[in-house]
């Protein structure tokens, strides 16, 4: 059976197709994953278009709330999308889904920042394919929550659909970024395929990094009592 040590509930937007197959493919064996899609217009994450999003967490539980089919742990998977009401809403987000189903809660900003204080590291250079009015918004957050934001940088002036922004333009816009004062990289956004270059990006600049879907998976896993170390994904997932 696929899920003989446990499986990962995710809630994440349509058409989030990195995110779900980024899970997939780094779940330890015995570890399934089921998703559930919430609607958010092709327009991209301006906050506006989050918060008409995150309307939809609600009905996205519906399915975990069946006694037979409770996973171990439920995780919304977005990250301004779980930032976008304030420095407290991951929290808001994750009594929500607790409420609604009797699972085990949590979103994506809340392992952004548990990764974080695991890693011993608080001064992030942060880059996101955001618009302005959302990098605001997170770099709001992450400093309402404790970290010193050294530098955020919007990477998609173009407004790309995130899924194809190629993992090598990722590292480019990374290597022209002031990383002056940073102790950390933070590379924002579950939308973003960027797994792989983790190892690379952290040999090159010598400095941790934190992705969003890395991060998630990384905290879904010891949520739900699995062990979650895997040298692919860089640090954390290496030595935590």
């Amino acid at each position: 059976m696929m899920t003989w040590r446990g499986y990962i509930g995710l809630i994440c937007p349509s058409m989030a197709v990195t995110t779900e197959d980024d899970f997939n493919r780094n779940m330890p064996e015995g570890v399934g994953v089921c998703s559930m899609h919430i609607y958010f217009e092709p327009i991209g994450p301006t906050p506006e278009n989050l918060r008409e999003m995150v309307k939809g967490l609600e009905g996205g539980c519906k399915i975990f709330d069946e006694p037979r089919a409770r996973p171990d742990v439920i995780i919304f998977g977005c990250t301004s999308g779980s930032m976008i009401n304030g420095f407290t809403f991951d929290k808001e987000c994750i009594k929500l889904i607790e409420d609604k189903t009797g699972v085990r809660g949590l979103t994506t900003s809340t392992a952004v920042l548990e990764a974080f204080e695991t890693l011993g590291v608080s001064r992030p250079a942060v880059i996101t394919p955001y618009p302005e009015a959302t990098n605001v918004m997170e770099k709001a957050f992450l400093e309402a929550n404790g970290l010193t934001v050294t530098n955020i940088v919007d990477m998609n002036k173009q407004r790309l659909w995130v899924p194809l922004i190629e993992p090598t333009y990722v590292y480019q816009q990374i290597k022209k970024m002031d990383l002056n004062g940073a102790d950390s990289i933070f590379i924002s956004c579950t939308g973003l395929n960027i797994l792989s270059m983790i190892p690379i990006i952290e040999e090159d600049f010598g400095l941790p990094v934190i992705t969003s879907n890395q991060a998630s998976i990384w905290a879904s896993l010891r949520y739900a009592r699995i062990g979650a170390k895997n040298p692919k994904l860089g640090k954390l997932m290496r030595e935590f």
